[in-house]
């Protein structure tokens, strides 16, 4: 039964590993947005699609408001803009400085071409680096067309080797949790990552995390993506498959699990506890809904939210007080616990 106060609709399969939470979109709030993205956001995004920046390299700032909060430093990893986030220490939790409790590695959604937006820092502080002493490492790569994935991909794997090495430097040999994470391209790249770490003889993650995760470069569901365009405000079937053939570049094949990780092995991700969530006015969703159901098949436990009426990525929005946003934040820190 919904109500204002809770506004979840919980459906559990007793005799599968697939756990899905229904959210309904119907704030004001929410409508609004919605109408004024429709009306706005397809010509401003059609710009950066048709004239990438030069370098190609996101020089995307934390905004100086989550300073107050979080210690924000700069990372030194090539020429990438590299950013580890943690919360600020209370006095009563001074004596456990130093000590990280939990690291994540996160990748913002960029669309492989298009630099992130500011409200990806707010929603990763708060959703992943609020409970002290975490630490998010959020990385934001190079863009295509001048940056390509046989460039990019393997300089994943190199910081997520460093990341294990400091946690083991720190904890010991055992280490500490690390998770990995991220949403749109930055979660299909990030299920791609954990399908090949067994093979460069890298550790699980503890959890996994996908937003709206681009996974499958060859679109075989494209006449259902055309259906749902009509309700989403932010993507194009069209300039999503564009913006893929840039990223691959002629270097492999689309439907290589590189690049389309649905496609992968997902025998790994037993015993890695898997979170997402995505929108049914998302043209991503229809592959999410075959993403799930493949974890299903294979028992791997995933939590999964299915947000009604809500748009790509619809967590970002509590930067703008959006509730179902809110909502989502506070389920998917309840979720990665």
């Amino acid at each position: 039964m919904r109500s204002r106060e809770n506004p979840f609709v919980v459906h559990v399969s007793h005799d599968t590993s697939l756990t899905i939470t229904t959210s309904s979109s119907h704030s004001l709030r929410a409508k609004i947005l919605h109408s004024v993205l429709r009306l706005f956001y397809p010509p401003i995004i059609s710009r950066f699609v048709q004239n990438p920046t030069e370098s190609s390299h996101q020089h995307v700032k934390v905004p100086k408001s989550l300073r107050k909060r979080f210690m924000v430093t700069k990372r030194d990893f090539y020429d990438w803009t590299v950013y580890d986030i943690s919360s600020k220490p209370r006095k009563d939790q001074e004596e456990k400085a130093g000590v990280t409790k939990r690291c994540m590695m996160y990748i913002p959604g960029t669309g492989f071409t298009i630099p992130t937006s500011s409200e990806h820092f707010r929603f990763i502080a708060k959703a992943f680096a609020s409970d002290y002493p975490s630490v998010v490492t959020v990385v934001l790569h190079p863009l295509a067309p001048k940056h390509t994935v046989s460039e990019v991909y393997p300089k994943f794997f190199e910081l997520y080797s460093q990341l294990l090495a400091e946690m083991s430097l720190e904890r010991g040999p055992e280490g500490g949790e690390l998770d990995i994470g991220g949403d749109s391209s930055g979660g299909g790249i990030c299920l791609s990552i954990v399908q090949h770490l067994e093979a460069r003889g890298l550790r699980l993650p503890n959890r996994l995390f996908l937003m709206a995760p681009s996974v499958d470069f060859v679109q075989p569901n494209a006449e259902d993506m055309k259906k749902v365009s009509k309700l989403d405000p932010l993507q194009r079937v069209d300039r999503n498959y564009a913006a893929h053939v840039r990223w691959v570049n002629g270097e492999m094949e689309l439907d290589d699990p590189i690049v389309s990780p649905i496609r992968g092995d997902f025998r790994c991700l037993k015993g890695v506890k898997v979170v997402g969530m995505a929108g049914t006015y998302d043209i991503l969703e229809p592959d999410c809904v075959r993403l799930r159901e493949r974890m299903r098949d294979e028992g791997i436990q995933v939590e999964w939210m299915v947000g009604e009426k809500t748009v790509h990525c619809w967590p970002l929005m509590q930067a703008y007080l959006l509730p179902e946003g809110r909502r989502a934040v506070g389920w998917i820190i309840l979720k990665m616990k």
